[in-house]
């Protein structure tokens, strides 16, 4: 019953219907600085390009150098940090070339948690394993902005 009301309103989910592939894979993504703009880059590369790298771009992509900050959250009984937060962000522009304007800009962020563990090793896996994650969800927000901004 409530389904008949909310189309009725116009209400049209965004998962529902996305951008033509053909409008996705006509972005050229522009080389992002240091290696987690590359993972990045990587990722959006797999997403848009499954007809291989656009001949003719008819959009540029351009994404800031990824911002990494750790916040260290768990406090342990000894006074020493147990968990901490990876907070990832950056700033994605969309040009139009035919135009040679900007037609988005947006930010992006990801937050994921890892524990800190008594062993230097285990840790550093774990902070690792944190940042991939993070970095995942930062591509991922990148494609959701440009299939919104598409739709």
């Amino acid at each position: 019953m409530m389904m008949i009301f909310l189309s009725a309103c116009g209400f049209t989910p965004v998962y529902r219907t996305k951008p033509p592939l053909q409008t996705l894979s006509s972005i050229e993504i522009a080389i992002i600085a240091n290696r987690e703009g590359q993972i990045v880059r990587n990722h959006l590369i797999d997403r848009l390009y499954r007809n291989g790298y656009p001949s003719n771009p008819r959009y540029r992509l351009v994404v800031s150098s990824i911002a990494e900050n750790i916040v260290e959250i768990g406090i342990d009984k000894d006074d020493e940090a147990s968990r901490a937060q990876l907070r990832l962000s950056a700033e994605l522009q969309l040009y139009d070339t035919a135009e040679d304007k900007r037609i988005l800009i947006r930010n992006v962020r990801a937050t994921t948690g890892y524990n800190i563990l008594a062993g230097q090793f285990t840790t550093f896996v774990t902070e690792e394993d944190a940042r991939k994650q993070g970095l995942r969800a930062i591509s991922d927000n990148i494609i959701t902005q440009l299939e919104l901004h598409f739709k």
